[in-house]
């Protein structure tokens, strides 16, 4: 069955083209127009990366055997398999067709990594991964802080990969694409540090911390973002003022609301389908009035208030914050207490 030629320092050679472009349009998206400046190779700059790392990973892959054949058959696309009668009433799988021309994609470089022992975080990859489809859809005109984001977390990916599977020195390997790399993690990682300190200043809920870290800038998608100085300085918290209390973008200086921000970021983690017989996972709070009372664990994230009646006291249905005015009975036993009392 004829294979295609697999050339594995090829593989590495267009991987580290790749990441070089990729930084060189990473660098050109962030400049302003007069300093020739282009948003638009944003996007590029997520294609490229993103491609030269797997391209990094597949040849990886390509020269964990020594027969050149085995490699291009962990590489390429093999044919599909279908059922066959092998003429005795039984059945047999074979191979139909040829490899293709096509080489691995995601899922399967993770099942040959997982197969020659090749340690790798997927969370992270298979999260820029998600990053790059979702900017796909995007004008890149709002995805510079995205962009960046993206930059500062392949660094620790790429950085560990070529240093324990590769065992190369990443600054050797990537020349200056590896420096603006560093430069920009460093930058990234320090701000990401002043942000979250800035925060604790803020009065933000505990229970909604989480979902201020899921937060990102309305206008560049930034997870870059400070409270507002002046909110600060006038004594508002998030906790008691989120009409008013403001977030600032660090990458490109937008402001608006911290409050609905995270809670919309709440609102859409517990997102439903009623068409699909699903129910709401959150609901409006009886106490602080926000929407961010979760129904499974019957308490609020934003005040932390808590149901008085649990379950109802004649037949131990469980209780929600609709019934907690039925004085510990669920809304059927109540309608019955309360005809009851009229009754008498």
């Amino acid at each position: 069955m004829a294979m295609p030629a697999l050339d594995a320092e090829k593989l590495k050679e267009n991987a580290l083209t790749s990441i070089r472009l990729g930084i060189e349009d990473f660098q050109r998206s962030r400049l302003a127009p007069e300093q020739n400046g282009d948003p638009a190779r944003a996007l590029s700059a997520i294609r490229n990366l993103f491609a030269g790392v797997l391209l990094l990973f597949k040849y990886k892959i390509a020269t964990s055997v020594d027969d050149p054949e085995d490699a291009t058959t962990l590489i390429f696309n093999p044919p599909e398999v279908l059922p066959q009668s092998d003429g005795n009433g039984g059945v047999e799988w074979q191979p139909v067709g040829k490899f293709k021309r096509t080489t691995i994609d995601v899922a399967t470089i993770k099942k040959r990594f997982e197969g020659f022992a090749i340690e790798m975080d997927w969370a992270t990859i298979d999260k820029l991964q998600e990053c790059r489809n979702h900017l796909e859809h995007l004008h890149p005109a709002n995805t510079l802080g995205e962009v960046a984001d993206f930059v500062a977390e392949l660094f620790p990916i790429l950085r560990d990969f070529v240093q324990t599977q590769m065992n190369e020195q990443p600054a050797e390997l990537l020349g200056a694409a590896w420096l603006i790399m560093l430069e920009h993690h460093t930058f990234f990682m320090d701000t990401k540090v002043e942000c979250v300190t800035a925060w604790k200043e803020a009065g933000v809920p505990d229970l909604m911390q989480h979902w201020l870290d899921e937060c990102q800038c309305e206008d560049c998608s930034s997870s870059l973002l400070r409270p507002h100085a002046e909110d600060i300085e006038n004594g508002i918290s998030v906790e008691g003022h989120d009409d008013a209390f403001r977030y600032v973008c660090v990458a490109c200086s937008h402001s608006d609301l911290i409050g609905p921000l995270m809670i919309k970021n709440l609102d859409d983690a517990y997102d439903y389908d009623p068409r699909d017989g699903e129910e709401p996972g959150i609901e409006t709070c009886n106490e602080c009035e926000r929407d961010t009372f979760i129904i499974g664990e019957q308490h609020c994230l934003w005040c932390e208030a808590e149901l008085v009646y649990t379950e109802c006291d004649l037949c131990g249905e469980a209780l929600r914050q609709d019934d907690q005015f039925n004085d510990g009975l669920c809304g059927y036993h109540h309608h019955v207490h309360e005809k009851m009392m009229r009754d008498d």
